[in-house]
């Protein structure tokens, strides 16, 4: 689940493990050794730190992949899985106040408001000029203009004060034609189609209480064809997936949740797959620490764990060594790249100034999984230490709408700096 605290926040954003390059470094990234990170030399775990330039780049040392530094301000940032952290096409990501170019590293856009709901803050997924912010009653679309200019303008209004979906996953699907607004009692998720905003809210919104304000979230699947979140509880206590389908002729939400997985929390991100087929790609922490890929219209509630993992088109995708190990999930929303989520290991005993030996496999990576296929790519050292120590030094990783870049956390064993 995304943690919209103020705590004190430190990260660092590597960005530039570009999925599209894939073929170039296929054989070495699939490999299923070790492959720990380098002790000693230019690139050694403890004392290596990117330059503090906009656009600095390096290439993994072990993995190959190009590893780029987007910006130089010290500032936290809301990285997530949802990918409305960038722009439609790529080239720009939202950090904070600030646009950024992907390529150059140069803010091109400041003074971006972050109204009431800064982690639903996000660009539109067809617009690349396009964002949205909510304030008061308001959901607020900013166009970038060129040489820094931009327009504010008035993009939806609703009858009473907007509320948070959870700032974890989209809330538009890939087509932007959908979307989901939070306001007045409860149930009080909406879905709306942005091509007929007079027609006003499907039937059957959802209740927002028991998903998003308990600390887990509602979003919209790439596709446009399903409300999907989770929820604290279920038989194991460990959380519930969940999912409700949309019948856009009837312009209705299902009125009652389908339970797709009781088999761990809320890290995960959804995903409409090349077969048709929507899936949530996620943590399965019951009986082993592991990823799995489950079909979100099976219906799990109250099954035991041995019956929800044979459930059709569910299919683990990794296996963690140990339980120290967790991770964070993204997927890639939209285009030829949207069968891929990439995931980001997170050991709690790699520490600060740890050693890089004894390793095991694939931890502190970033790793790109194809969930249909089960290919196994493995990125880059994401080299964010003591993750445990504090919630912003965990490797949460996200991807561009396309999956032209991939970005992830990591103080690169550096204590209170923040940089993109």
């Amino acid at each position: 689940m995304h943690m919209a605290s103020g705590a004190y926040r430190a990260l660092v954003l590597c960005l530039g493990l570009s999925l599209s390059g894939i073929t170039v470094v296929r054989a070495f990234l699939a490999s299923t050794a070790t492959l720990p990170p380098p002790a000693a030399g230019p690139f050694a775990f403890n004392t290596f730190v990117p330059p503090n330039v906009p656009a600095a780049s390096y290439v993994d040392p072990v993995f190959g992949s190009p590893v780029r530094r987007l910006t130089t301000d010290h500032d936290p940032d809301d990285l997530y899985a949802r990918n409305m952290s960038w722009n439609a096409d790529g080239t720009r990501y939202l950090h904070n106040g600030s646009i950024v170019d992907i390529v150059s590293g140069t803010v091109t856009h400041s003074g971006i408001p972050t109204g009431d709901r800064r982690f639903d803050r996000g660009f539109d997924p067809v617009d690349p000029n396009a964002l949205y912010y909510m304030s008061g009653t308001m959901i607020r679309k900013i166009t970038l203009g060129s040489a820094g200019l931009k327009t504010d303008t008035v993009f939806f209004t609703a009858p009473s004060e907007l509320k948070g979906l959870g700032g974890t996953i989209n809330w538009m699907d890939a087509s932007g034609r959908y979307m989901i607004v939070r306001y007045g009692a409860e149930p009080s998720i909406r879905l709306f189609d942005r091509q007929n905003l007079a027609a006003g809210p499907y039937a059957n919104p959802i209740d927002g209480v028991v998903t998003v304000d308990s600390g887990n979230f509602v979003g919209v699947s790439p596709d446009g064809q399903y409300l999907a979140g989770y929820r604290d509880g279920g038989q194991f206590k460990i959380g519930q997936g969940l999912s409700w389908a949309i019948n856009h002729q009837a312009r209705s939400v299902a009125p009652v949740a389908t339970v797709f997985w009781e088999l761990c929390g809320g890290h995960g991100s959804f995903a409409s797959g090349s077969d048709g087929r929507n899936y949530y790609v996620g943590t399965q922490c019951y009986d082993t620490s592991e990823i799995w890929r489950v079909d979100i219209t099976n219906s799990a509630g109250g099954l035991s764990a041995a019956a929800q993992k044979a459930l059709p088109n569910n299919r683990q995708l990794l296996t963690w060594p140990n339980w120290d190990f967790d991770a964070h999930v993204a997927t890639v929303a939209k285009g030829p790249l949207r069968d891929w989520a990439l995931v980001s290991s997170k050991d709690d005993t790699d520490v600060f100034d740890g050693p890089a030996a004894p390793w095991t496999l694939y931890r502190s990576e970033v790793i790109a999984v194809n969930y249909l296929t089960g290919e196994v790519l493995r990125m880059a050292h994401h080299r964010s230490r003591s993750p445990a120590e504090d919630y912003f030094y965990q490797p949460r990783v996200s991807a561009s709408w396309s999956g032209e870049y991939v970005g992830c956390a990591s103080n690169s064993n550096q204590r209170c700096i923040v940089d993109v």
